[in-house]
């Protein structure tokens, strides 16, 4: 009898379970992967072709060239990459040692929580791509995230650069002179004219 009772118990715990699992809405609320929106971009023979840039994707691209891609692959946000892209790794010519060696353009930290295209871990915890472009999109990833976080906090998206980099200010960098040099690259680089 007491076999009974306990065999019945858990036929209804299972079936109470199986009836709240099939009601849960497990389906991401951001999707994930490459992004959807950037169907020009071809990648092919080791060059990106984009509109009329014709990329090598071992050799890192000027700066007007990246910004004109990341105005498709990062999106509204690309002015921000831009700016953070030339305080992190330098303007043309300039290129630091981790944008050199791992193709890491905007100081990107290898994350450990959301979805990356980084290959591995280098030094300093900084992330290592396959090439610029991957870490672009990586940026992209990163950039989805942090929306995400400050839509948490503030119930709303970030109206304008000044607020976004407000927030990712500590997490991403956390010295004032970058955020000033950032913010003073926005006003005043030719490629950012109507930011700010």
């Amino acid at each position: 009898m007491k076999r009974n009772v306990v065999h019945i118990l858990l036929l209804l715990v299972t079936a109470v379970l199986i009836f709240g699992a099939s009601r849960l809405d497990m389906s991401p609320k951001k999707s994930y992967g490459m992004p959807q929106n950037i169907n020009p971009i071809k990648i092919k023979d080791g060059f990106l072709y984009y509109d009329s840039l014709k990329l090598p994707l071992d050799k890192i691209p000027k700066v007007r060239q990246l910004h004109t891609l990341a105005k498709k692959v990062v999106g509204k946000w690309y002015k921000m990459y831009t700016a953070i892209k030339i305080e992190e790794s330098g303007n043309d010519g300039q290129n630091s040692y981790y944008a050199k060696a791992y193709y890491n353009l905007v100081g990107m930290r290898y994350p450990r929580k959301r979805k990356t295209t980084a290959i591995r871990m280098g030094n300093d915890y900084y992330a290592v791509y396959a090439n610029w472009y991957e870490g672009m999109i990586d940026f992209r990833y990163y950039i989805d995230y942090m929306e995400g976080s400050f839509e948490r906090k503030f119930n709303r998206q970030p109206q304008n650069e000044v607020e976004f980099i407000n927030h990712i200010y500590g997490s991403y960098n956390i010295y004032s002179q970058w955020k000033n040099d950032v913010f003073w690259i926005l006003r005043r680089h030719p490629l950012m004219r109507d930011t700010l």
